[in-house]
């Protein structure tokens, strides 16, 4: 199934225009393009007042492809709903497909949409932030692998803001975070322990 991979989405609330960067999953080798979401022109004044809540139906469904790439603002929000969905036992394809069983009436996902949303402007947290875990640092977190640090005198160095260390934590899978105890932590002096240094990875 093609989709969108989406490496920036741009909205501006007041004018409601949506801009996104994207190339197609399936031509190689990817190229991106920006382009309008939605544009005026070819949508009914309904539709374009709805514009929020089928980006929002895109992203959930998976036809637009959040990669790392995106502001951590918008990668931040999709990784909150799913929490939220997960927690409430709701399926997002459920949810995506809603619409279809309405009559197409998309604003049957406006409370989600608005949940979305809610995630996305969310002030960011106050201070700094680490992935800590029973076996060190958490310093990077691929698809495939992570990489982690016993030294905790060097946990500044990896400190972030709470939403780029959220993104981060939500590409681990859950087995994996069971198992190293692997959490999200707030950084403070009391975490600089006197350990010895070792940059260290592994496949997960």
């Amino acid at each position: 199934m093609s989709y969108q991979i989406v490496k920036s989405i741009k909205r501006n609330k007041k004018d409601n225009k949506i801009f996104i960067v994207s190339a197609s999953s399936n031509l190689y080798p990817h190229t991106f393009y920006k382009d309008e979401y939605m544009p005026d022109k070819y949508y009914s004044e309904e539709d374009r007042k709805n514009k929020m809540i089928y980006l929002f139906r895109d992203i959930i469904g998976m036809e637009l492809h959040l990669t790392s790439s995106v502001s951590d603002n918008w990668k931040y929000a999709e990784n909150k709903f799913n929490e939220y969905c997960r927690e409430n036992g709701i399926s997002t394809f459920d949810l995506w497909d809603l619409p279809s069983k309405n009559n197409g009436d998309i604003t049957v996902l406006k409370p989600y949409c608005e949940i979305f949303e809610k995630y996305l402007y969310e002030k960011e947290k106050e201070g700094k932030y680490f992935i800590n875990s029973n076996i060190g640092i958490i310093v990077k977190v691929n698809s495939k692998t992570l990489e982690y640090n016993n030294d905790m005198n060097l946990v500044k160095r990896y400190c972030k803001n709470y939403k780029k260390v959220y993104n981060a934590f939500c590409k681990l899978s859950k087995e994996t975070i069971d198992k190293y105890n692997i959490r999200i932590e707030e950084y403070s002096l009391e975490k600089s322990l006197n350990t010895d240094e070792s940059n260290l990875g592994f496949e997960l």
